[in-house]
Protein backbone atom coordinates (compact mmCIF):
# COMPACT_ATOMS: atom_id res chain seq x y z
CA UNK A 1 0.00 0.00 0.00
CA UNK A 2 1.52 3.57 -0.70
CA UNK A 3 1.46 6.19 1.87
CA UNK A 4 -0.72 8.28 -0.26
CA UNK A 5 -3.34 4.86 0.17
CA UNK A 6 -2.53 4.57 3.59
CA UNK A 7 -3.73 8.32 4.42
CA UNK A 8 -6.52 8.06 2.52
CA UNK A 9 -7.84 4.87 4.20
CA UNK A 10 -7.25 6.22 7.46
CA UNK A 11 -9.34 9.44 6.73
CA UNK A 12 -11.85 7.17 5.84
CA UNK A 13 -11.82 5.58 9.13
CA UNK A 14 -11.25 9.17 10.55
CA UNK A 15 -14.70 10.40 8.85
CA UNK A 16 -16.37 6.95 9.91
CA UNK A 17 -15.15 7.77 13.41
CA UNK A 18 -16.42 10.98 13.05
CA UNK A 19 -20.02 10.16 11.85
CA UNK A 20 -20.68 7.32 14.72
CA UNK A 21 -19.48 9.78 17.39
CA UNK A 22 -21.28 12.79 16.35
CA UNK A 23 -24.72 10.33 15.87
CA UNK A 24 -23.80 8.82 19.53
CA UNK A 25 -23.56 12.40 20.71
CA UNK A 26 -26.83 13.83 19.00
CA UNK A 27 -28.75 11.13 20.67
CA UNK A 28 -27.99 11.99 24.34
CA UNK A 29 -27.94 8.13 24.75
CA UNK A 30 -24.44 6.60 25.01
CA UNK A 31 -21.97 5.05 27.24
CA UNK A 32 -19.35 7.48 28.48
CA UNK A 33 -16.26 4.73 28.19
CA UNK A 34 -17.28 3.91 24.91
CA UNK A 35 -17.85 7.46 23.34
CA UNK A 36 -14.49 8.50 25.14
CA UNK A 37 -12.68 5.64 23.53
CA UNK A 38 -13.99 6.23 20.15
CA UNK A 39 -12.59 9.69 20.48
CA UNK A 40 -9.43 8.74 21.55
CA UNK A 41 -9.32 6.36 18.28
CA UNK A 42 -10.32 9.28 16.25
CA UNK A 43 -7.25 11.10 17.59
CA UNK A 44 -5.20 8.45 17.14
CA UNK A 45 -5.87 8.19 13.42
CA UNK A 46 -5.53 11.67 12.88
CA UNK A 47 -2.01 11.65 14.91
CA UNK A 48 -1.04 8.62 12.72
CA UNK A 49 -2.70 10.69 9.10
CA UNK A 50 -0.59 13.98 10.82
CA UNK A 51 2.63 11.82 11.12
CA UNK A 52 2.37 9.91 7.68
CA UNK A 53 1.95 13.62 6.06
CA UNK A 54 5.36 15.30 7.87
CA UNK A 55 7.31 12.29 7.00
CA UNK A 56 6.33 12.08 2.96
CA UNK A 57 6.17 16.25 3.21
CA UNK A 58 8.66 17.83 5.76
CA UNK A 59 8.04 21.40 4.42
CA UNK A 60 4.44 21.74 5.11
CA UNK A 61 3.33 22.31 8.92
CA UNK A 62 0.11 19.81 9.95
CA UNK A 63 -1.75 19.99 12.55
CA UNK A 64 -4.11 17.72 15.00
CA UNK A 65 -5.97 20.60 16.17
CA UNK A 66 -8.81 20.87 13.36
CA UNK A 67 -11.66 18.86 13.04
CA UNK A 68 -11.63 16.73 16.39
Amino acid sequence: MTWERRIQHLEQAHQALDKRIDGLESTGVFDDVELNNLKKQRLQLKTQIVTLKQEHNPSTHYTTESND
